[in-house]
């Protein structure tokens, strides 16, 4: 299941009103516009409702109204709107059959697969009927929405992606790890459930995109020592380049190797586990040169066209527009607090037109071919 379409507002009616509407999403999706306009908001906006409705972080935020509509075997939307740090409104709807419908101090109706009927019911305002009813014989339908918001990762390319994380090995307290973490040490765990095979993935698409090494592995950092914590070895991250004698730390790599290797490690780690999930990756390509930025985003594209995985990225950088296809693209085109999307669901003329330019998909985006087309009017 994924996601195919979003509404947001928050603080409707207010100076701080800001929405994005009609938004259509695909199987592989790059999300461009310029600074501001709301590409990383519009991830953060999936991010976090995912993570309310998977109990991931509870706690509500004080405006937001949702509608989301998904593609699977099912028609499925879900509505939430949230007021105050409050549900005001919350609804599922399968098949155009509401199985969900709450409203103001949490009283609704629910239905219940058992007894083939609806049944009245309260939840607390301050939390998500969708999570506190969650019973897999009377409500199974809530579980697919669940397991959608569960299997969200979260990436932010343009930052540190762990690589200030180290772990401090001890016998007898195993490191944990949280996949929703995008600054979690997956690697340790990749390696303790799929062993080689985990390790050579990782090693060929760092070939792939231009990295040639030929170890990586999990191991102590014995140049890094700590003071007044329990004893016990640093462990990071060390690859070998095929060129260079010396083993490289993470500590050591640069920040952009360090990021492609991060990012690789935890989608590979996705993909082995055969989880189907929603990827989100913000400022896809920062850092990277114009060869590895490009090899990079098409081997993302490539991993999710073979699996169940969907891929949504963002970028305004030149180099990753003209690398992915424009099918793939939504120009966000931000006016005061109002959002609009191009691309070629409901752009399809204009996006078509481009073509017999023999402009650059950059172009399309700088001259905003996409919001006129051909039309001087």
């Amino acid at each position: 299941m994924y996601l195919k379409y979003l509404d947001y507002s928050e603080f409707d009616g207010t100076p701080d009103e800001w929405s994005i509407e009609g938004f259509t999403l695909k199987k592989i999706n790059l999300i461009v516009g310029k600074n501001a306009s709301g590409k990383t908001r519009a991830l953060n906006i999936i991010a976090n409702l995912g993570n309310l409705i998977s109990g991931y972080k509870p706690q509500l935020y004080s405006s937001g109204n949702h509608l989301l509509k998904f593609n699977n075997d099912t028609r499925l939307e879900y509505l939430l709107k949230l007021k105050d740090n409050k549900v005001i409104e919350e609804k599922l709807i399968k098949d155009n059959k509401t199985l969900l419908d709450r409203g103001m101090n949490g009283i609704g109706k629910i239905f219940a697969v058992k007894i083939n009927d609806f049944i009245d019911f309260q939840t607390p305002d301050n939390v998500l009927a969708c999570s506190a009813r969650r019973d897999s014989v009377q409500h199974p339908y809530f579980e697919e929405l669940f397991q959608w918001g569960d299997l969200i990762r979260h990436y932010h390319f343009g930052s540190q992606l762990g690589k200030d994380h180290l772990i401090i090995s001890t016998p007898d307290k195993p490191a944990k790890v949280d996949l929703k973490d995008e600054n979690s040490i997956v690697f340790k765990i990749g390696l303790e459930s799929f062993g080689e095979e985990f390790t050579e993935l990782i090693i060929d698409d760092m070939r792939h995109i231009g990295y040639d090494i030929e170890i990586a592995v999990y191991a102590p950092l014995p140049s890094i020592k700590v003071q007044g914590l329990p004893a016990g070895e640093v462990i990071g991250i060390i690859v070998k380049e095929s060129s260079v004698n010396k083993h490289i730390s993470q500590l050591d790599m640069s920040q952009g190797m360090f990021r492609a290797l991060a990012l690789l490690i935890h989608i590979n780690y996705n993909l082995l586990t055969k989880t189907p999930n929603c990827l989100l990756i913000d400022d896809i390509g920062e850092g990277l040169d114009f060869e590895r930025s490009t090899a990079l985003i098409k081997l993302l594209i490539d991993k999710a066209k073979e699996s169940a995985v969907q891929l949504i990225m963002t970028t305004n950088d030149r180099f990753t527009m003209n690398s992915v296809p424009l099918e793939y693209w939504s120009v966000i085109h931000r006016v005061g607090g109002k959002c609009r999307v191009f691309n070629y669901d409901n752009s399809r003329k204009i996006f078509d037109e481009f073509v017999y330019t023999g402009l650059s998909n950059f172009d399309f985006f700088a001259t905003e071919f996409y919001e006129k087309g051909f039309d001087e009017k």
